[in-house]
């Protein structure tokens, strides 16, 4: 039994209080510090443990031609002109470099498993538990976490180590997420 930690969004334009995206987390509360000092610490912890790391970022190309027109979500991120490949924004947040063994995937959609091979990784490590951490709760971790369990995978998701600037979305996310997987605290986890 392998186990994998998924860390979602840990990048510069929507974890640094610089960056250009305001809904993934809010910066102007002190649970954003303890959010990314949680995080951190989570990471690791699964680094010492032997977790297979997978970092995944969302990045668009300079103009934004490959973005989902959709949904509000991504035409806002285009408004902002935001985690453009190539950028700062894009790049990991500091402290969430990945290590040179670890794996780092760019999707383009909500769940970590859109369109990036990540299940054709997992299974080649024979992974059978997924970890979930990172931004926005209510978008992208709960379509991972989702999206994982209806792959056949056990997942956790680690509520400390989960943010969004909407608490209200969160808190209901949490609450179907608690229906598909483990929600831990990192403090209790692994």
């Amino acid at each position: 039994m392998a186990r994998a930690l998924i860390a979602l969004h840990y990048q510069n334009d929507i974890c640094h209080p610089d960056g250009q995206i305001p809904f993934a987390i809010d910066r102007t509360k002190p649970m954003s510090s303890r959010f990314l000092e949680a995080s951190q610490i989570a990471l690791g912890r699964a680094r010492q443990l032997g977790f297979v790391i997978a970092h995944v970022h969302i990045a668009f190309s300079p103009d934004f031609a490959d973005l989902p027109r959709h949904g509000r979500l991504f035409r806002k991120v285009a408004e902002l002109g935001a985690v453009k490949l190539g950028s700062w924004g894009a790049e990991s947040y500091k402290g969430f470099d990945p290590l040179p063994e670890e794996i780092i995937l760019i999707h383009k959609g909500n769940s970590a498993f859109f369109a990036t091979g990540l299940e054709s990784i997992l299974d080649a490590g024979t992974v059978t538990d997924l970890t979930v951490c990172g931004l926005a709760t209510q978008f992208s971790v709960e379509h991972t976490v989702r999206d994982a369990a209806d792959r056949g995978f056990r997942v956790t998701v680690l509520r400390d180590c989960c943010a969004s600037a909407n608490a209200y979305a969160a808190e209901a996310a949490f609450e179907v997420m608690s229906m598909r997987a483990e929600v831990a605290e990192s403090t209790n986890w692994a």
